[in-house]
């Protein structure tokens, strides 16, 4: 019996072993196939047209910044045809569309953004004006597509002409935040959570002693989404010339309109000026061909798309003085970076090496954040500080977000930018435990054994002592009084108007100023200017600051890189109809997978990171 299941182990482990064998042999292979498409099946750009439109197609969400190059993400294109347009970030949207200005061969910029996912106010806002700036040229701005979601009408406004597939339709929807609620759960199946917070209005952990949103929660989330709403009801109202109830009507006469036409909701959108015309594919491409040309091989209008446009546009060199700039984008973590985070470590080398470079007069810091770990933005503070005892100005560019961690890590800069529209502030710190002590006995497993102190054993599967409680929230309470202190000192505000500011309040780009937490309302440009100035620099160059990789790092990062976005694998798993309610769990179960920080000490917005 005995040697039976020592061979049974044996096996099993050859087994493993040549499975191992074969997974590396296989991802060996896959590298070389991708180094072969990086070097091998490069082939040289076609000349551009003399005469073409600019389509910006957008796929998947406007990023902040650039998505790593790497072997793994060419080898899935190639595979899938490369017939994904890639994702595009916010800085070649806009350096392409100022370029093609003055560009005599680009004669207009089609909007294709039916494969835009939702996007911040603040990032459409800044390519808005881009396109803004496009049209003082007098070349039109059309956008054409089958349906629109909310962002992607909110991007169409500033076309000339909007056009609409007759099947189609404008959904427009307004703004909400929604989140499960896991207390009746966790009593059904006996889980304990452990909570601390201090804030009244710091509200990640509501969902997890409650079954419904608190009144402070409710009050302030109503506050900054209503004045979102209506600077996007604004917006629209003013580029499109109608008035706002045919944005966003009440449901009677919403629904009186709709009975009007039948229900047609592509004919509701032309009567009530949402969009110019309706047209099928085919004319629309042919109507854009009129002016751009005829592509006979693609039976489509002349196309530029903005990837193709750039690399026909290398960037110039200047030897004027530089201004840095670093882009940190994502929840705050510790350790080595992972996707849609923030590395403490590395934002801080990079930081480091902005410092130590001569070449560099001045930085900015972009930051598109809802926060994360305390003890990683403290880590990150504590780098930018260094670089300002170099006396090179600090200034802080604010993006879609840049609040609770977000916020930490920007108090001490020389001057904080802001767009109206960017959410910050949430000054609050909270930690939370689960464990399942109770739901183990249930099982008939219990916990048991002999520690030489009283804080030996408290856990997952026996619980959190009210002594441990106490040393918990008393941590919490030491680190939200550092938080209000930092701000204080950092914006040469008193403690009582932090205070007054903080309970984890949220507050629009807008209030922010007037409460002294932002100096300036403006986007990066304003903040590469003014940290110029502060330089003295009467004319500067951007330059990016980046560590430098080599391509085997790059490679072997890419092959050695098992992390798994739950929401992505959720998403994939379930049936269409279910994927809406797969997203929001999925989300939450991405936000619990980053919860690192070595004291369990969280400054996090979540509720801000949609907006």
């Amino acid at each position: 019996m005995w040697s039976a299941i020592k061979w049974l182990f044996r096996t099993l482990g050859r087994v493993l072993s040549v499975l191992r064998t074969l997974l590396i042999n296989l991802f060996f292979l896959l590298g070389l196939l991708s180094v072969f498409i990086i070097f091998f099946s490069e082939k040289e750009a076609p000349t551009l047209p003399s005469s073409a439109a600019l389509t910006l197609d957008i796929n998947g969400p406007v990023l902040e910044q650039d998505a790593q190059a790497s072997p793994r993400r060419l080898l899935n294109r190639w595979l899938a045809g490369d017939e994904a347009p890639p994702a595009l970030t916010l800085g070649q949207i806009k350096q392409a569309l100022a370029l093609a200005r003055n560009d005599d061969r680009i004669k207009a910029v089609v909007l294709k953004l039916q494969n835009m996912s939702e996007s911040s106010l603040t990032r459409l806002d800044e390519i808005g004006a881009a396109l803004e700036s496009f049209k003082t040229s007098g070349k039109p701005v059309y956008a054409i597509g089958d349906y629109y979601t909310q962002g992607q009408y909110y991007l169409a406004a500033h076309a000339d002409e909007i056009w609409l597939n007759p099947a189609g339709a404008v959904t427009i929807q307004g703004l909400g935040v929604y989140r499960l609620h896991y207390k009746s759960a966790f009593e059904r199946f006996d889980i304990t959570p452990h909570v601390f917070r201090v804030g009244t209005y710091k509200s990640f952990v509501e969902p997890y002693l409650r079954d419904d949103m608190s009144a402070e929660s409710r009050e302030d989330a109503l506050r900054w989404l209503g004045q979102l709403w209506r600077h996007y009801q604004d917006n629209v109202s003013t580029l499109r010339n109608i008035p706002a109830d045919h944005i966003s009507p009440g449901k009677e006469l919403l629904l009186s309109r709709f009975r009007a036409v039948g229900g047609d909701p592509a004919k509701y959108a032309l009567e009530q000026g949402l969009v110019d015309k309706l047209a099928t594919r085919h004319d629309m491409l042919r109507h854009v061909g009129q002016l751009a040309g005829w592509d006979h091989q693609a039976g489509s209008y002349q196309s530029l798309s903005v990837s193709r446009y750039l690399a026909h546009h290398p960037d110039e060199k200047s030897t004027a003085p530089a201004v840095g700039l670093i882009t940190a984008s994502g929840a705050i973590m510790s350790g080595e970076p992972g996707p849609n985070t923030i590395s403490d470590e590395q934002l801080s080398r990079l930081i480091d090496q902005a410092r130590r470079d001569n070449d560099i007069n001045a930085l900015v810091l972009r930051i598109d954040s809802p926060g994360g770990s305390a003890f990683a933005a403290e880590q990150i503070r504590a780098a930018l500080l260094r670089f300002k005892e170099s006396g090179k100005p600090l200034v802080v560019s604010m993006g879609s977000t840049a609040a609770s961690g977000g916020y930490w890590i920007a108090a001490d800069a020389n001057k904080i930018y802001a767009a109206p529209t960017t959410l910050t502030g949430s000054i609050g710190v909270f930690g939370l435990f689960l464990t399942f002590e109770d739901a183990l006995a249930k099982l008939g497993l219990n916990t048991d054994g002999v520690g030489t102190t009283d804080f030996v054993g408290a856990g997952l599967t026996t619980g959190l002592p009210k002594h441990a409680q106490e040393l918990i929230q008393l941590g919490v309470e030491h680190t939200y009084d550092r938080f209000v202190t930092l701000v204080a000192e950092g914006r040469a505000l008193e403690p009582r108007q932090v205070e007054a500011a903080a309970q984890g309040h949220v507050w629009t780009g807008t209030d922010a100023q007037a409460l002294g937490l932002v100096d300036e309302l403006g986007y990066l440009d304003d903040a590469l200017a003014g940290a110029a100035e502060l330089a003295g620099l009467p004319e500067y160059r951007v330059k990016k600051i980046q560590l430098p990789r080599s391509p085997r790092e790059l490679l072997m990062e890419q092959l050695l890189d098992t992390n798994l976005d739950a929401a992505a694998l959720l998403q994939s798993a379930l049936p269409e109809a279910l994927r809406p309610a797969g997203a929001q769990l999925g989300q939450e179960l991405n936000t619990l997978s980053r919860f690192n920080d070595i004291r369990g000490q969280y400054v996090l917005c979540v509720e801000c990171q949609e907006f």
